[in-house]
């Protein structure tokens, strides 16, 4: 169906007979063909859905039937998608006229006529004169104008002008779709009559044409947009809900059928709200989006926006990040705002997340984005949760963000000497999923040497027999902390013991976890009983003989 073809068919046949929609329908017109004093010829016109390369369906009323019958329009029969709706009622009305006019028929009877004779007397005599002189007649009555011979014998224009049907300015092609001021009803009408076939709306106000239109974009999106058209060919008022008005802005400069208005050459309303209806379509996917990200991450919608979100990734230590992600291009790839922090912290650019690298449009979906993000925030996250748990323990610790690896220095007293272990931590990249890789670093040239790495080794795979994700760097430390000083033979000067013998708590372990004291001059190992007791009872270092300081005390 061309409703633009029929809109304008319609505009013709309005202006020149008399002409409405049904119920504000555009396809079904109801109007009068021809008038009397007396009489009312109606006729109704049905577009169909192949219109116009079928011809419309004609509805005569009754007297159209009643006067003409059996009715044959050579329009109508020979139609093609060239003609124009008004010759067929064109046609029709001649018809009508040409029965009117038609002189009618004598019966045929055979009655007894009953002859009288005259009286002679009530008659005047042929030789009596008139009392009255007939004046000589001019050339001047013997003329007529061209022009008036053709409108007299011209049966249309005569009967349309006696009758008052024709307007002054017929219209001649499609384009003329308006001829004067009586025409602004039909105007309003028709549009009123094009927004029917697709919306729903109430009225409002006194105005026909200050209507409310129901526009739903998704199940649980219905916008109530007001327009009022009453002064149509001229711009129309449109009032938005306030979330939509927040985001269009100035309507009449964001819609460019607002923006482009033409008073002389006006689209139909219809095309206004065409337009606002594609711009907010994409509410629908933007819904269903959203819905698939609130299964599993929180955010609040950015004020202002339809389109624009604030999600909330949370991780380890319970730290909060943030980022917005703007799906008004969805299903194009979404617009993604990171703070200066989380680009610091993913330590990726963008435009090489493998979830964006790989976005196939109306396939990949806006959560892939998130949960990439997410998982690198949590990642670098971990790593540097851990570091800050090392460091409260460990001193000698070092990260190289590059390798992501880290390096840690430990210290193990020996009887002989003292030996610093090295330990260099190789981080996956998807730790903690996968296991760390632990390296002694220390070369160890001497036979015990030689076995306390063997000892060391073997605590490592004890410990990757065991690991989850779960673990942390600091439980690996803390073991390997406590396997470094058991294989070292490390006891007290005093009592020459691995364990104190009043708390029963080793001289070497973790540290936090031990009974340990050093000498501040000699560096001699005590547990810290025994320390105390020997300070209490002589004062001085039992090795060095030296004072310590009074906060060894």
């Amino acid at each position: 169906m061309d409703n633009q073809r029929i809109l304008k068919e319609a505009q013709i046949i309005a202006s020149k007979y008399s002409f409405w929609m049904v119920s504000g329908d555009i396809n079904h017109l109801y109007g009068y063909v021809y008038k009397t004093d007396e009489i009312k010829y109606e006729l109704e016109i049905k577009f169909s859905s192949n219109f116009p390369h079928s011809p419309p369906e004609l509805i005569f009323h009754e007297k159209i039937r009643n006067l003409l019958g059996d009715i044959q329009l050579n329009t109508l029969f020979n139609w093609d998608e060239n003609q124009k709706v008004v010759n067929i009622i064109d046609e029709l009305k001649m018809k009508i006229q040409e029965r009117l006019v038609s002189p009618q028929e004598i019966p045929d009877t055979k009655e007894q006529n009953d002859y009288i004779t005259p009286d002679m007397d009530m008659y005047s005599s042929d030789f009596e004169t008139d009392q009255y002189v007939t004046p000589t007649l001019t050339d001047n009555d013997f003329y007529f104008d061209n022009e008036d011979k053709i409108e007299k014998n011209n049966p249309n224009i005569e009967m349309a002008e006696e009758n008052n049907n024709l307007p002054k300015n017929i219209i001649t092609s499609p384009e003329e779709l308006f001829v004067d001021s009586d025409s602004d009803s039909l105007k309003i009408n028709t549009e009123l009559g094009l927004i029917q076939q697709e919306y729903a709306f109430d009225h409002q106000g006194d105005e026909i044409a200050d209507i409310v239109i129901y526009m739903t974009i998704t199940l649980t999106k219905t916008f109530l947009i007001n327009i009022n058209f009453s002064n149509y060919p001229n711009k129309p008022t449109i009032i938005l809900p306030n979330e939509i008005k927040s985001i269009f802005g100035d309507i009449n400069q964001t819609l460019t059928a607002l923006r482009n208005w033409e008073k002389k050459n006006p689209l139909h309303i219809i095309d206004i709200i065409h337009e606002l209806e594609k711009k907010l379509s994409s509410v629908k996917k933007i819904e269903t989006e959203v819905n698939t990200i609130t299964q599993e991450y929180q955010f609040e919608k950015v004020y202002g926006s339809l389109s624009k979100i604030q999600v909330k990734l949370l991780t380890y230590g319970f730290k909060e990040y943030f980022l917005k992600m703007d799906l008004e291009t969805f299903p194009k790839l979404p617009i993604i705002e990171l703070t200066q922090e989380l680009r610091d912290l993913i330590r990726k650019p963008l435009n090489e997340l493998e979830s964006i690298k790989n976005w196939v449009e109306k396939e990949s979906e806006s959560i892939s984005i998130l949960r990439e993000v997410s998982w690198l925030i949590d990642k670098h996250s971990r790593i540097n949760f851990e570091i800050d748990l090392l460091r409260e323990h460990y001193k000698n610790i070092n990260y190289d963000i590059l390798s992501n690896t880290i390096y840690v220095d430990m210290k193990g007293k020996m009887k002989s000497e003292d030996l610093t272990f090295e330990f260099k931590i190789e981080l996956p990249k998807d730790y903690p999923m996968m296991m760390p890789k632990i390296i002694v670093v220390n070369e160890f040239d001497i036979e015990s040497h030689e076995k306390i790495k063997n000892d060391l080794n073997a605590s490592f795979k004890d410990f990757y027999n065991d690991w989850t994700p779960n673990h942390y760097l600091v439980d690996l430390f803390n073991m390997i902390s406590k396997k470094i000083f058991e294989v070292s033979v490390v006891s007290c000067v005093i009592c020459h013991k691995i364990e104190c013998p009043e708390c029963n708590v080793r001289i070497a372990g973790a540290e936090g976890d031990s009974c340990h004291i050093e000498c501040p001059y000699c560096e001699r190992s005590y547990h810290k009983h025994c320390w105390t007791q020997t300070i209490k009872s002589f004062g001085k270092c039992g090795f060095c003989l030296k004072t310590p300081p009074p906060s060894f005390y």
